[in-house]
């Protein structure tokens, strides 16, 4: 999926177009040179015609180098703008499309990590890096063709100067990589550990636990930036190699100069060239030097983003529902130290379902499982013909509304419906449960939890599917909505309903098809 793109996430075409623009541009800079090394000489030749020409040419190329310059930049972004994208959309898909919810605070985490820390942090690191490599790397193969086109000594001593920072790369290039990644381990770490104590602020008020978790936050603080600062002091030292190699060059070419100057091999217009196209050399190669770190670094962030991407690909993804009868065989669910042994069930379409127990008899991940949120379990759930699996779908016709009173981060309409119109006879259906003021929200976070439960009861109710699931769904509820919640249920016709309840009166019981008594219908081993 990955691997035929040289630059994750950016088609081979595109690139193509970047590096040709790179290429002129490395062109232009490369003969710019000589063009000033042939202005000097005129100067000192006092050949003004040619001095006069040569300023016209030299700043017609630097109007044409800048002008590339900028188109480069901005292909550049708009490559980088666009593989961000896919990347975050993609990892979002995977985690929209989550099938397994045993774990899915740690896989929320993770791939929250991944979106906010991971993905950004290749900006500079990878993309831009990658982008230098091709550009410098032009760079260098111009001006060694120059350098050796102008002096044979000159260019293979300039050359081999420049070229051992590479060697040094090599010999680092997994150490810097391993400090890279376990800096942004470190910071995915301690971002769970902020989130986890923003989530409990109430109980460490309650406890009084700021002074005992101050030391913890601190020391993982100082942490990370000790890793941050190791990263860096490596990088530094090798920076430092690289200089020391470039200012070398400098000294040697100067000197060689001065000797094929007196030997009259060369003239000091030719100098100015040479000295021109080494401060060219000199940079690209210890930048790319550090580009090539840069990239190299990024190789486990990257793999990370690939397998994040992978992980939960939907790969021959099957839609099921049930016409005949949903069948459940011999389901054993462990729950931390023991499991839950149900008897055989079945529902049947059209039927109204009713669930009953005290708690721990295992309702609510009974429905996980039989919807396919859980795959720790053991036993035979068939839709129909079909055995559930990982790569069953089951919601294509089913509303499945849980105890949380979890709701997205928009309007009250937009949270029953998924869409923000309605019509007349939608609105009077939800003013049943909600007042006109709630029904017209628009900020979710508005309203009390009693409310948000109707919210949901509502999102139930109206959502159309044949098959309707809702786990405690008057939990929280006062007496006369519970009532109208129950009324409302009720007078819908030809649906499957499965509904789990502890609190139910008499005579919404006895409207029901079915009254399963979890107590009686599970053990535990």
């Amino acid at each position: 999926m990955f691997k035929k793109d040289m630059l994750l996430d950016i088609k081979n075409s595109k690139l193509a177009v970047l590096i040709l623009i790179l290429l002129v541009s490395t062109l232009i800079a490369t003969f710019m040179q000589f063009v000033k090394g042939h202005l000097f000489q005129s100067a000192i030749e006092y050949n003004n015609n040619q001095v006069t020409i040569y300023i016209i040419v030299f700043g017609v190329m630097v109007i044409t180098e800048v002008l590339f310059y900028y188109l480069g930049w901005l292909y550049e972004n708009r490559l980088i703008k666009d593989a961000f994208a896919k990347q975050k959309a993609s990892i979002g898909k995977q985690l929209l499309n989550v099938k397994d919810f045993k774990n899915i605070e740690s896989v929320k985490e993770r791939k929250l990590n991944v979106l906010t820390n991971v993905v950004d942090s290749l900006e500079n690191t990878y993309y831009r890096s990658f982008v230098n490599v091709f550009y410098l790397s032009f760079r260098v193969l111009f001006v060694s063709i120059a350098l050796l086109y102008i002096n044979v000594y000159i260019g293979v001593v300039v050359i081999a100067f420049m070229f051992i920072p590479l060697c040094i790369t090599k010999f680092f290039k997994e150490k810097l990589s391993a400090l890279e990644n376990f800096v942004y381990n470190q910071k995915g770490k301690n971002l769970d550990f902020y989130k986890n104590l923003m989530d409990n602020l109430k109980y460490m008020k309650v406890f009084n636990l700021s002074a005992v978790l101050f030391p913890k936050l601190k020391k993982n603080v100082e942490k990370e930036y000790e890793a941050w600062g190791e990263s860096k002091n490596y990088q530094a030292t090798l920076n430092a190699l690289y200089s020391l190699f470039s200012y070398l060059s400098h000294f040697i070419i100067l000197t060689i100069s001065v000797i094929l100057i007196y030997k009259k091999v060369i003239n000091p217009g030719m100098v100015i060239t040479l000295l021109g196209l080494v401060e060219q050399l000199s940079m690209p190669i210890l930048n790319l030097s550090r580009s090539i770190n840069n990239i190299n670094s990024t190789k486990k962030l990257r793999n990370q983003i690939q397998q994040e991407r992978l992980v939960e690909e939907n790969q021959g993804e099957i839609h099921a529902t049930f016409n005949e009868k949903l069948m459940v065989k011999n389901l054993h669910i462990p729950i931390d130290n023991h499991a839950l042994i149900y008897k055989d069930m079945a529902f049947y379409p059209q039927q109204k379902y009713l669930i009953t127990g005290e708690s721990g008899t295992g309702k609510s991940i009974f429905l996980e499982t039989v919807l396919g949120m859980n795959t720790e379990y053991t036993g035979t759930i068939k839709y129909d013909h079909h055995v559930l699996n990982q790569q069953t779908d089951v919601f294509d016709d089913i509303t499945y509304i849980l105890t949380d009173n979890d709701l997205l981060n928009t309007s009250v309409v937009y949270n029953i419906l998924f869409r923000t119109d309605y019509t007349k006879t939608e609105y009077d259906y939800m003013k049943q449960l909600l007042s006109e003021t709630v029904i017209n929200e628009q900020h979710i976070d508005n309203l009390s939890s009693g409310e948000r439960r109707r919210v949901l009861l509502l999102r139930g109710l109206m959502s159309g599917k044949n098959i309707l699931i809702f786990d405690e769904p008057t939990a929280h509820l006062d007496a006369h909505t519970s009532q109208k919640f129950w009324q409302m249920l009720m007078t819908i016709q030809d649906k499957t309903m499965i509904i789990v309840s502890h609190h139910t009166p008499m005579d919404i019981q006895e409207q029901f098809d079915f009254k399963i008594d979890f107590s009686e219908y599970t053990e535990r081993e």
